[in-house]
């Protein structure tokens, strides 16, 4: 009986397990750029602080989901030599 893994490790991931994390990855940077301009929207209307902060946090966490996308596709590109 084969136990099956919890949560997804890189360096052990097959090529359909990587092809399933860029979906993914790629449905929560449409999500977070969504986020980023309902906010930059209310931003310009209002001039908050709390939604500057938003604006700041959404753009990090972009920029954090751009590498790991990078990541992702280097892994791929390597199992597809």
């Amino acid at each position: 009986m084969k136990k099956q893994k919890k949560r997804f490790v890189l360096a052990e991931a097959t090529l359909d397990q990587i092809n399933r994390q860029l979906t993914v990855n790629m449905f929560v940077i449409g999500l977070l750029v969504m986020l980023l301009g309902l906010n930059t929207v209310h931003f310009m209307k209002e001039y908050n602080l709390f939604y500057g902060v938003l604006i700041a946090i959404v753009i990090f966490l972009l920029f954090l989901m751009i590498k790991s996308r990078k990541i992702l596709k280097l892994k791929q590109q390597e199992l597809t030599r």
